[in-house]
């Protein structure tokens, strides 16, 4: 299974692999973001853990910096997408510009980090926000019950994924959450991923 695991992983971090897998369920995962956010009337975003610029599209109007650790990944997401895209580890303090943005977009990233790494990333991309800017938050939860869901959970590259009240009350140390809501993200009557959208201001 480790070896199973690691090919997959591995598989994964090659654009077009990590595309296809995702654009089944992208428009699913983005569907409460965009019932709460007219993104055409965004100004400044930054999305935080951008992939080959699988969130790009949803800002096309919008002045967008994509940020990612991965170089493959970066360099599709160039050649695709309009926008500025930069190489970084975001658990580097030095991997955003200094600037404010309106919209802080944090897609399916925060799993992949521990406590400690996710509460230092929200406290210095608050101090990123402008006044009235805000951070998106979606990402995987953890089910307690045996389910798909947490089959799935479980099995994900990303070693953290949390249950929803640690989710929140991690969030809750480092922000001022304004908006938290589960839902689900699969087929009809069939829910193969548990997800949380949470919105956060600084405190």
């Amino acid at each position: 299974m480790t070896l199973l695991r690691r090919a997959v992983d591995r598989a994964l971090e090659m654009p077009l692999v990590y595309a296809a897998w995702q654009r089944p369920v992208r428009d699913a995962k983005v569907r409460p973001f965009l019932a709460r956010v007219d993104v055409r009337t965004v100004g400044r975003v930054l999305d935080v853990g951008c992939g080959p610029g699988t969130n790009a599209p949803l800002f096309r109007e919008a002045d967008y910096v994509g940020v990612d650790i991965n170089p493959a990944y970066i360099a599709t997401a160039q050649r695709r997408h309009r926008g500025r895209f930069v190489v970084a580890d975001v658990s580097d303090p030095a991997a955003f510009p200094e600037e404010r943005f309106d919209c802080i977009f944090v897609n399916s990233l925060l799993h992949h980090l521990d406590d400690a790494t996710v509460a230092h990333l929200m406290t210095r991309l608050a101090a990123l926000t402008t006044p009235t800017g805000r951070i998106h938050i979606l990402d995987l939860i953890l089910p307690s019950e045996a389910s798909a869901a947490r089959a799935l959970a479980l099995a994900d590259r990303g070693r953290y994924p949390r249950p929803r009240e640690a989710w929140e009350a991690l969030f809750r140390s480092v922000l001022r959450v304004e908006h938290v809501a589960p839902y689900d993200v699969g087929l009809p009557g069939l829910p193969l991923w548990r997800m949380l959208y949470v919105v956060g201001a600084a405190p």
